[in-house]
């Protein structure tokens, strides 16, 4: 199923689709209540300027192939992970050869309100990989990393790796973010391609409550990373590839939200918000839960030794 909402964002290389308001204020919130409380509390720490860029940007972990620590199907695998920041994977372990052995979602996840994944599936943009039969993680991804940031923290330029298919859906919470995204340099370019003589840049501002897709070139060979701010300055703000898009989202939104009547009085507001934010230094990021969901190549497997 197609959706209108989508709006694909200008880049050297298409592949930046971009749904704001995926869901609302309170859904945000209670998710961010509840993965708290499935990842065993929320942070009692926070990042600190002296601690250096090294303690403040993640490394690009040799996880994001998804080489969890492996569990027996069906098993529980929930809880934060300390590396240089907080993360837990849910829906199983992916293996190099890109085959989930699963492990259940949360509820909010998968099977109750307000049910992420089975939002994400009717889109319909993972229907080329999944058969687009079903719902929820049987035709929509059926992986997720979360991924906690406080204000200093980034993680560095990466890619995912082969093991999922070239489609990544990623809902931001909390706070807003900036996506730094560049192409590869000469000596990254895969074999028997080229790439540009420069290294090509964009940035791509992730509202809260956004869900940003990353497909095709721009997931496989371009490098995605979060620099270590604490805050966004105004002409990095502005320098975003959506960043007028996003107020025009806010307008039309706002508008709809107010009716015929009241519109041009609600459009108002937005651009006066507008002026306020562009009168300013930029905006602080606040702590920011970001759930990166996928669907990986290989096979569902029932067991170590059993697919699906």
């Amino acid at each position: 199923m197609a959706n209108s909402r989508l709006v694909d964002v200008p880049t050297p290389v298409p592949g930046i689709r971009i749904l704001y308001d995926f869901i609302n204020e309170a859904e945000e919130a209670y998710l961010l209540e509840k993965i708290d409380a499935a990842g065993g509390g929320p942070s009692t720490t926070s990042s600190s300027a002296g601690d250096g860029e090294a303690a403040a940007v993640r490394a690009t972990r040799s996880d994001e192939a998804g080489s969890a620590t492996a569990t027996s199907a069906g098993k529980k695998s929930w809880g934060w992970k300390e590396l240089n920041g907080r993360s837990m994977y849910w829906g199983g372990t992916v293996l190099p050869s890109g085959s989930l052995i699963p492990s259940p979602f949360p509820s909010f996840m998968d099977t109750a309100w307000p049910n992420v994944l089975d939002r994400i599936a009717q889109l319909g943009v993972y229907d080329e990989y999944s058969g687009g039969e079903g719902k929820g993680k049987e035709r929509g991804p059926n992986h997720c990393l979360v991924n906690e940031y406080l204000p200093g923290q980034g993680i560095m330029p990466h890619t995912d790796g082969p093991a999922y298919h070239p489609l990544t859906s990623t809902l931001s919470l909390g706070s807003h973010t900036v996506l730094c995204l560049r192409s590869p340099p000469a000596h990254l370019a895969a074999p028997g391609t080229s790439a540009p003589s420069e290294v090509q840049s964009v940035d791509i501002l992730l509202p809260p409550r956004s869900l940003v897709l990353l497909s095709g070139e721009l997931y496989s060979t371009w490098l995605h990373g979060i620099q270590p701010l604490k805050g966004d300055s105004l002409p990095s703000l502005r320098g975003c590839a959506n960043w007028d898009g996003w107020w025009q989202f806010q307008l039309a939104a706002a508008a709809a939200a107010a009716g015929e009547d009241d519109g041009e009085a609600a459009r108002q507001e937005v651009r006066k918000a507008r002026e306020l934010a562009e009168a300013g230094k930029g905006w602080e990021r606040g702590k920011r839960v970001s759930l990166t969901c996928r669907r990986p190549r290989g096979k569902v497997r029932t067991g170590l030794l059993g697919l699906r």
